[in-house]
């Protein structure tokens, strides 16, 4: 290693290659870090010398005594001051610590979580948080007084005074904040106290892109220069507020001029519209201000549309709400009193029953809106319609109407629409009935008459849903038929076959049950001469229960994560409750006392005994039920969003129930099986699985033969 150096070419030399620079090479060290071993002679370190071998000097710690010493704590301040704290001072103590540090720290990290802010907003409420912390101390308090935060300079966020609240160290306000309208004087008032700057009025007074016409000038009355005047009067802002409040006589030797003092003790001034030349409208920002407080202070009148409970109606028409739903808030009439609480009632409720779901408190805004404009219109001395909230709610997508509708059904102020109370399954059944060739049409009404035990003969009516059932089975083959004929009349037996081959077995078990009902109750009514489906059988189809391991149902409770889901797969694997039996089971079927469970079948009620773990299961989603909807008048244990708050009160869905078994990966009907052939391969006695499970003696008697094919008589096929 040699070191080389030279000095720097003349104008005139010829360049040659010439030694350079040697540098320093450390192992582990990147070329940046290298240092050179000489430098040109007079020439200095722009930076000092890193050191490459020692370790970096500690970072001083910053606390200093001196700024904001505690006092005595408890100590009577004889009077107190206001403090000027500034950036510096705070610098000067960013490590000072306290002992409820520590839970001010978590705290922090907690409100931080739920505003969804990041470590910047943390790093400002730390540093508020110690300047607070250190005022208290020099005031020799053990709680932090809400004036000191007047103090801390740049302000302060909401999020820290929520901190100190939930710390428990924040005292009530006992003074008020100072306010910062009206400004103090300044220089250009001639003010003591303030001798290099002018106040914010002042400085407005000449800027231009505010729309003041206000230049620097000489003042008329004052005559001094180099001030902000008016050349509308020719008057300073000094001038103009000692004219307004003295008058415009002067003495006739000189000039009055009212002393101030600057600052916080300096005479203050509200400008007021009109006179002395302000006009609002230069300013445009204070302009929409004073627009919006005068629209706030200005109500709009009352609906003339208020409807009168004692006037008869002449003819009832729908209501055209198509431009009353684009009126903003502040363009609707406004409320009556009634109204107002009535409104103020309904968001108390909605908070209430959101506050745990979602911690927005503005989330039920689009069903408040749609009471708010049936209310400013119409009044809240009649009840209102169900068919206009209905119709809002298609206008907009802002506007929802179903949670209103349940709000006023249950306070008595609502008028059901007949024509929305119409079975919805008969609705769907009369859509498809309505789609075939009128004598078509008519044989199937004359069936769906025998469905509802209303024919000829007195038989137990179906449910609307189980119609619908049928209709939805027979529907394909009836579009077959009515392509080539109008009425069911003329349909024979090897028509009725050919549809049975066509179709795979299950499908066809289900046609012709079906398609069996539908001709005998036409033969029943008289509608047909003949049965095509009599003498037509298919041959009986026995399917084992197949088992579903254990360790296969350990995993699926640990798969069910929510209360409802697990209480649903606890009822069907430990009790065999079909999901349809569980979502019609209600409230008051269930006894926790006494560990009952009434199920309500089709001819009869089955008792369930609940086990241990079946009751913490329903004991768990009951709270939960409680806590998500408190005021749900829905009377049936299961229950939704949807279901809960819906003025109709209706079950759960299937769909619903299917969707949960789907998630888990396993149907329904497998651990129904599972559980009902468990119980067989126990007891293999008929009559204690007709007992147990509420099963049809056929059913029971196929579980017995699928558990113990050797104690039949007759082998088991598959």
């Amino acid at each position: 290693m040699r070191e080389v150096g030279g000095l720097d070419p003349a104008p005139g030399d010829v360049l040659v290659p010439r030694p350079s620079q040697l540098t320093m090479w450390w192992t582990g060290l990147p070329a940046a870090e290298a240092q050179p071993l000489t430098r040109s002679a007079g020439r200095r370190r722009k930076y000092p010398r890193k050191s490459l071998l020692l370790p970096p000097a500690p970072k001083p710690r910053r606390d200093d005594p001196q700024v904001l010493a505690s006092a005595i704590c408890g100590q009577t301040t004889l009077f107190t001051m206001p403090r000027t704290i500034t950036a510096d001072h705070l610098d000067r103590i960013s490590d000072r610590t306290w002992p409820e540090w520590e839970v001010l720290t978590a705290v922090v990290a907690e409100v931080a979580a739920e505003r969804q802010v990041g470590d910047a907003w943390r790093r400002l409420v730390h540093r508020q948080l110690r300047g607070i912390l250190s005022i208290r101390d020099a005031d020799g308090e053990t709680a932090v007084a809400e004036e000191t935060i007047d103090e801390v300079p740049r302000g302060v966020p909401g999020g820290t005074v929520e901190v100190l609240r939930r710390a428990g160290l924040l005292r009530p306000r006992k003074r008020h904040r100072p306010t910062r309208w009206p400004v103090g004087s300044c220089q250009g008032r001639g003010c003591w106290g303030i001798t290099s700057r002018l106040c914010p009025g002042c400085r407005g007074w000449g800027r231009p892109n505010i729309g003041l016409c206000c230049p620097p000038g000489q003042c008329d009355r004052c005559r001094r220069s180099k001030l902000p005047v008016s050349t509308e009067h020719g008057l300073c802002r000094g001038c103009l507020i000692h004219v307004r409040e003295n008058g415009t006589e002067d003495h006739p030797d000189f000039t009055q001029l009212q002393i101030a003092f600057g600052g916080r003790l300096a005479h203050q001034l509200r400008n007021v519209e009109g006179r002395l030349g302000y006009s609002p409208d230069r300013y445009p920002m204070r302009s929409r201000e004073a627009d919006r407080q005068r629209g706030r202070r200005l109500r709009p009148p009352v609906s003339d549309h208020l409807v009168d409970p004692h006037q008869l109606i002449l003819f009832d028409t729908d209501r055209d709400w198509s431009r009353v739903a684009r009126l903003t808030a502040d363009k609707l009439p406004s409320l009556t009193p009634e109204s107002e609480q009535i409104a103020a009632e309904f968001t108390r409720v909605s908070r209430r029953q959101n506050r745990l779901i979602d911690p927005d408190p503005h989330r039920h805004k689009a069903s408040l809106r749609a009471l708010r404009i049936v209310l400013a219109w119409l009044g809240a001395a009649a009840p209102v319609r169900e068919r206009d909230l209905r119709t809002l709610a298609t206008l907009d997508r802002n506007i929802s109407g179903q949670r209103v509708v349940w709000f006023l059904a249950e306070r008595g102020l609502l008028e059901r629409d007949p024509a929305l109370q119409i079975d919805r399954d008969a609705l769907r059944a009369e859509e498809i009935i309505a789609r075939f060739p009128p004598t078509m049409e008519d044989e199937l009404r004359s069936w769906i008459k025998v469905l509802r035990g209303e024919g000829r003969r007195e038989h137990p009516p179906l449910s609307s849903h189980r119609i619908l059932v049928y209709l939805r089975i027979v529907r394909p083959v009836l579009e077959e038929w009515a392509e080539r004929t109008e009425t069911l009349k003329s349909i024979t037996t090897k028509e009725f076959k050919a549809v049975l081959d066509a179709r795979k077995p299950g499908t066809a078990r289900a046609v012709h049950h079906a398609m069996r009902s539908l001709f005998q109750g036409l033969k029943q009514e008289r509608a047909i001469f003949r049965d095509p489906t009599r003498g037509v059988t298919l041959p009986g189809v026995v399917t084992l229960p197949a088992s579903v391991p254990s360790d296969r149902l350990a995993e699926l409770m640990g798969q069910a994560r929510t209360p409802l889901p697990r209480l649903l797969l606890g009822l069907v694997t430990i009790h065999a409750v079909t999901p349809t039996q569980a979502a019609r089971i209600c409230l008051d079927d269930a006894d926790l006392a006494q560990g009952q469970l009434i199920i309500r079948q089709r001819y009869h009620r089955r008792t369930v005994y609940l086990d241990p773990i079946t009751i913490e299961l329903l004991t768990d989603w009951l709270r939960e039920r409680q806590r998500t909807w408190p005021t749900s008048a829905n009377p049936h244990l299961l229950v939704t969003s949807q279901t809960a708050l819906d003025i109709a009160q209706p079950p759960v869905s299937y769909g619903l129930l299917q969707h949960v078994f789907e998630r888990i990966g396993i149907p329904a009907r497998t651990l129904w099986q599972d559980r009902v052939l468990h119980e067989a391969q126990l007891t293999a006695d008929p009559v204690h699985l007709m007992r147990l499970f509420g099963i049809a003696a056929e059913t029971a008697m196929k579980y017995v033969r699928a558990a113990h094919p050797e104690r039949t008589g007759r082998p088991v096929t598959r």
